[in-house]
């Protein structure tokens, strides 16, 4: 019997060498196609939402705006990576991104990058600790979204009794679309300060009297801010999308009033500032005016004991259910010197005229019609009022109460007090938020984005005993673990065996 013929290898080294080549051959084919694929899908690509969160879907107008953009545009997103809204704002801006290469979008978070947020500060001229917002930059143009503009709230559980405020809807997009088309616009629209009565100066920078900060907050808005006297023939100009009269010291004469009502019956937009201190305790002619437009400003200064800071200034936390206020409403509004405004219809007011309270004192307010002397309150019995006195008024004439204004539609705000809006005050308590609402509200957006409503939310809220929650601790953190190693030690066993 011959020997058996002893083993040969499996492998030739020839054999094991062609082997070798066509795995690096196949392992290079493979990365080039995936190379390639990357290539092609970073350029030719589209994105689909499968979720039932409509929070991050563009619509049709934004992605018609976004496809009009032919500069680039910075924006700067300023915001507490903890903050409730960042997800979503953030989120929303990256879909921007992606549907639009002009867009430049950076996040600067001002707690862990303070040096950055201060020089965005300085280049963008904020007040000092304002922060949480978006800043939109083309060229010289800026356009900035604060974080108090961008939520609606379902106030109802709160007046009824039955439950805390939540957030229904947020309106980024609305927002954001338009400040991208202010953005690319070469020329805008202005806001016009009267002038010639005394009126508070929007280039001055005085700390009580000076309104540079709010003039600083209209250019934000795309704004451009220009003085006005509706003196001879001067008349409002017809590019003028917000006349603001901020504390008038004397009275106007006929002819400025007429002016003042052919702008308003032409759908003008008004924001009065009515002090009845800067005016000497007198009337200026604009309270008879307003009483046209169904609003009552009285000649008294209000109080309110229990919620001030100095004696004659009131710390406001009784905001109405208003698009203007409703945002606020866990917020404070800091006033001084305040005088009544209330809504009451006059002779020859039009029964279209809409007029509701923006915010009030306490329950414990009450107005002084004198002052003594020694600066103290007098109480005037039959004519002065105990309770919650109404402080601000917001009008509307024509168009549909709860939907957007149309063209022609008139709006006012009215406010017993200006200096709240002044250098100082203006960054105190939410000042600042309510006259950046308050012009949102006044201006309105744009007619071709009017379609773009606030998206609604859904929030869910859990709540688990301590029993509960030291089961789910048990579970996350012994259980689960637990089954990965039985499962581990399973199947070592299996292949010991």
């Amino acid at each position: 019997m011959n020997p058996p013929a002893p083993d040969e290898p499996s492998f030739s080294p020839a054999r094991r060498l062609r082997i070798a080549g066509q795995v690096l051959l196949a392992v290079g084919a493979l990365s080039a196609i995936v190379v390639m694929v990357n290539y092609l899908a970073a350029r030719h690509y589209r994105r689909l939402h499968w979720t039932v969160d409509t929070r991050f879907e563009l619509s049709r107008v934004t992605r018609e705006v976004l496809a009009r953009q032919s500069n680039e545009v910075a924006v700067t997103v300023l915001f507490d990576r903890d903050h409730v809204l960042f997800p979503s704002v953030y989120g929303l801006l990256t879909e921007y991104a992606y549907a639009c290469p002009r867009l430049k979008l950076e996040h600067v978070d001002y707690r862990r990058d303070p040096g950055r947020a201060e020089l965005l500060a300085q280049r963008h001229q904020l007040p000092s600790g304002e922060a949480d917002l978006v800043i939109f930059t083309s060229g010289p143009r800026t356009r900035i979204v604060r974080a108090a503009e961008l939520s609606e709230y379902d106030l109802g559980p709160l007046w009824s009794g039955e439950g805390a405020v939540r957030r229904s809807g947020f309106k980024g997009e609305a927002l954001f679309t338009a400040a991208l088309a202010a953005v690319q616009q070469p020329g805008g629209q202005s806001a016009a300060f009267l002038r010639g009565h005394g009126e508070h100066d929007p280039e001055n920078d005085d700390k009580l009297t000076g309104y540079s900060r709010l003039a600083g907050l209209l250019r934000q808005k795309g704004l451009t801010v220009q003085p006005l006297e509706l003196v001879g023939t001067n008349d409002v100009p017809p590019d003028c999308a917000l006349l603001i009269v901020a504390g008038p010291r004397s009275p106007w004469m006929p002819a400025e009033l007429d002016k003042l009502q052919r702008y308003l019956q032409r759908g003008g937009r008004l924001l009065a500032l009515l002090s009845f201190y800067r005016a000497g305790h007198t009337r200026t002619g604009l309270e008879d005016f307003l009483l046209s437009w169904g609003v009552q400003v009285s000649d008294t200064f209000v109080f309110d004991p229990a919620h001030t800071i100095r004696g004659n200034d009131l710390i406001l936390s009784n905001l109405a259910a208003h698009p203007i206020t409703s945002p606020l409403f866990d917020r404070r509004l800091h006033l001084i010197l305040a005088r009544a405004v209330a809504p009451r219809a006059g002779p020859g007011t039009p029964p279209e005229v809409r007029a509701q309270v923006l915010f009030s004192t306490s329950v414990q307010g009450y107005t002084a019609s004198e002052i003594t002397p020694a600066g103290l309150p007098r109480v005037v019995p039959g004519r002065d009022v105990r309770g919650a006195v109404p402080l601000a008024v917001a009008v509307e004439r024509g168009g549909i109460a709860g939907l957007g204004a149309d063209l022609a539609a008139a709006r006012l705000v009215v406010v017993g007090e200006s200096l709240f809006l002044g250098n100082e005050l203006i960054v105190s308590a939410a000042n600042l938020d309510f006259a950046s609402l308050a012009v949102n509200w006044l201006l309105d957006r744009p007619h071709d984005l009017a379609g773009l409503a606030a998206r609604p939310l859904h929030e869910y809220r859990l709540t688990l005993t301590p029993a509960q929650m030291t089961r789910v601790r048990w579970l996350l953190l012994g259980a689960l673990p637990g089954m990965i190693l039985a499962a581990g030690g399973l199947v070592w066993w299996w292949r010991r065996a």
